[in-house]
């Protein structure tokens, strides 16, 4: 440390000592961790592939055309999924191994 404070004085630049010695005790410390990256250029992300969707249909009108399309035909879909539990449809099922073969009203409703 005595050349560094030779130098700077110099300069014209007084150094206290005290502080020297807490500079000296970091400086012997091996630097842990990462490494410094010097002199490297950021490296460049990668350029993003165009959609799959616009990439079958090249003119712009077709595509709001095809667009629309589709948002149209998601209509009836879109209206199912808001449909409440009260307004879905509940069938009649009647099970077919009961009703085939019996006949209807009458003394002879069974076979």
């Amino acid at each position: 440390m005595g050349r560094l404070e030779e130098q700077m004085q110099e300069l014209g630049v007084e150094i206290d000592t005290k502080r020297m010695k807490n500079l000296q005790g970091q400086a012997e410390k091996p630097q842990l961790g990462k490494k410094m990256r010097v002199g490297r250029s950021p490296s460049l992300s990668a350029s993003r592939p165009p959609p799959r969707d616009e990439l079958g249909i090249p003119d712009k009108a077709k595509r709001l055309k095809a667009e629309k399309l589709r948002a149209k035909a998601l209509r009836h879909l879109k209206r199912e999924a808001r449909k409440g539990e009260a307004d879905r449809h509940v069938y009649d099922l009647k099970p077919k191994h009961l009703f085939s073969g019996k006949r209807k009203m009458g003394k002879t409703d069974r076979r």
